[in-house]
Order: C-alpha cells, then structure tokens, then sequence
C-alpha cells in the first residue's frame, strides 16, 4: 500500500550510487524517490549505524516538518526556510555524481560534476547535526548548510589527492617505507628482519625487527599513512594524534615462534582503528595476547616513559606522526588502569625503568 503526501504517491526510493568505504567496514549509499534525496553512510556494526544527509528535495519544499512520514521510515524532505532551492530540483543522476571516501575511511562526500553536494563527516549523520549540504541554507533539521569557506573543501580535495597519489608511479608508501626503515635502522641497529603485514590488501604496510644483545624491537612501518577515524571527536587538534606507528620492545631471548607471536599481536593491532571504527592514542590498554607470557596479558600504549625511545618518525606529507609503545601489564595492572585511569600505573612503570622490557618482572601494584 503506497503512503499518499499532499496527493502525491511517494515511490519507493532507488538506490543511485553504492561504495565501499576502503578503510572502513561502511558502505555510502544515495538514495532518492520522486520528492527528496539522501546520502547514507551504513555500518556493518551496531556502534556505527546508519549516519544520513539531505541532498535535495525534488519537488516544492513543505512548509513543516513531515512527522507522520518519519515516523513510517520515509525520509523527510528539508523544510521551506532552509532550501536554497524551495520549488525543488532535478533528479540526481547517477553518471554525474562520485562519492568520495574522506582519508580516515569513517566519513564520505558526495559530488556531482565535481561540485561537493553533501559531506557526513566523521561527527555527523545523527542527533542534532547529520551532515553539511550545498543546497542547504542555514542549519536545517537534516542538514546544515555547506558555506565556502567550510573546512570540508579543504578534507574532500585533499582526500582525492590521496587517492590519485596510489596511481603514481611512486605511490604513498613506496616513498615512506625506505624513509621509515632509514630510520628505525640509524636508531635502532640495522635489521634484516622485515615482516609485510598487510595480507596483500591496501593500504600496504610492515614491521621491522631488530634483536640485539640485550633487547628485540619492533616496530610498524607505513601505518601512519592513514588517518585515523573519529579522532576529531575527542581532540581539539586532531592531526596531533591521528596518525601512528605502533612499537614494543622485550629482553632479548626470544625464540623464533615467540618473535613470530608478537610480530603477528603487532600486526593484528595494527588494523584496530579501522576495523573497529575507532583509535588508538596515549593512555589506551588493549589485549597483549601472545606466546611470550602468561602474566602480562595486556598492554598499555604510551610514549611518555623515561626510558622508551623518543621517536620522530618520517613522516607522509606535511602530517606528524605519533609513535606510541605497547608496555605489557598484568591484569592487576591492568584492573587499576580501568578503575583509576592509565597514568597512575605509568607512573609506577616509570620508576622502574628497563625492568618494563622484562616479562618477568615484578607487578608494581
């Protein structure tokens, strides 16, 4: 049974164009019926869910708020006082629209002829903000007004430059890999130990190991590549912390299937931000689980210990990079740092030095 507004039968909407998010586990759709279009963003997990922008109405602009149709799951049109365009516009087609995927993966514009139309950034899609559009004026209900000199023009160019850059014939990370490795071998020792550990997806990135005398070091390569997402809901200065490279150091003695442990617990760590739609930043624990001990069972991300290397990674582009060591804690440890916060096990890590390189040190709870 069709559902009837101001005489006009709405059809059911058509899906216009549909893409992958290649960072993110989210899909973009565009969306339109005979009187209004949407952008979507739709993610596989329930913490994400489903993010929308008003495009534009196709047909003349109500003068309130269309409730009854919302409350059925129809989506609403924008109303009369925020349309640039109130008597509508045409219908969007498809060989003239591209969805643009922001770098961090978790956000998405929409361009028409090359002209953005709508951004849902990483802090839009719901409650009071859902997104920014050309053909809104003001901040309307189901979206707000993209002016020229909103910030999103710089993100959406940028982005497109990012993604040509991997058609280059030096792509982003055949520039920063042999930089990074420079580097790690000047600091740390020359390696001959180098691990891939992308599983042959994009983006492509390493791990380099270095086991010397007294201690193994790892650390990844070409991770900071990306941005990561949500970032810019937390911090005032995002581009402080949303790019990172992930290290550990351990006494040495490992054996070949232990380094072979922590290389993949490094590795797997690697995708958290992306995968989960989340970050990675000062302060964060995550699960340490490997072959190498049974009482540290997780791990602590800083890099604000006296005794951890102080790193200045290259770097791609004009970004910086945020070098932040996993340390291993127990799980007393690791209950403190739950109840009380991170920095007061930090503290205690602090004053015992290279003792936090060792697995079999003492709890300093």
């Amino acid at each position: 049974m069709g559902l009837f507004s101001r005489n006009n039968k709405i059809e059911k909407p058509e899906v216009v164009l549909e893409l992958r998010s290649p960072s993110c586990p989210i899909t973009a759709i565009v969306e339109q019926d005979n009187r209004t279009a949407y952008f979507y963003l739709f993610g596989d997990n329930e913490d994400f869910g489903v993010k929308s922008c008003w495009i534009r109405n196709l047909t003349v602009a109500p003068e309130e708020i269309e409730v009854k149709l919302m409350e059925k799951g129809v989506p609403p049109m924008l109303t009369k006082e925020f349309c640039k365009f109130p008597q509508g516009q045409e219908t969007l087609n498809k060989d003239n629209l591209e969805i643009v995927w922001l770098e961090e993966g978790d956000g998405a514009a929409l361009l028409e002829n090359g002209e953005v139309l709508c951004v849902i950034p990483s802090w839009g899609g719901g409650g009071e903000f859902y997104g920014y559009a050309r053909d809104c004026k003001g901040e309307g209900y189901f979206a707000w007004e993209l002016s020229v000199d909103n910030e999103m023009y710089k993100r959406v160019k940028s982005a497109i430059s990012f993604e040509k850059a991997w058609d280059d014939e030096r792509n982003p990370f055949q520039l920063l890999q042999p930089k990074i490795l420079d580097y790690y071998d000047e600091i740390f020792g020359k390696s001959e130990k180098y691990y891939a550990i992308d599983n042959s997806e994009w983006p492509p990135k390493g791990l380099y190991v270095y086991e010397g005398p007294e201690k193994v070091v790892f650390a990844t390569v070409a991770v900071s590549l990306r941005s990561q997402p949500k970032i810019e809901m937390y911090f005032e200065n995002p581009n402080e912390v949303n790019r990172i490279e992930l290290g550990i150091i351990l006494k040495s003695g490992l054996t070949n299937e232990q380094t072979n442990s922590v290389a993949s617990f490094v590795s797997g760590i690697t995708a958290i931000p992306w995968d989960y739609i989340t970050f990675l930043a000062e302060g964060h624990t995550i699960e340490f689980q490997t072959l190498v001990s049974e009482k540290f069972k997780y791990g602590v991300l800083t890099n604000k210990l006296k005794v951890l290397p102080q790193m200045n990674v290259p770097a791609y582009g004009n970004s910086k990079t945020n070098f932040l060591w996993i340390v291993p804690v127990s799980d007393t440890e690791w209950e403190v740092m739950k109840e009380s916060g991170s920095q007061f096990i930090l503290d205690k890590l602090d004053n015992i030095g290279e003792e936090i390189f060792n697995l079999e040190r003492e709890e300093v709870v």
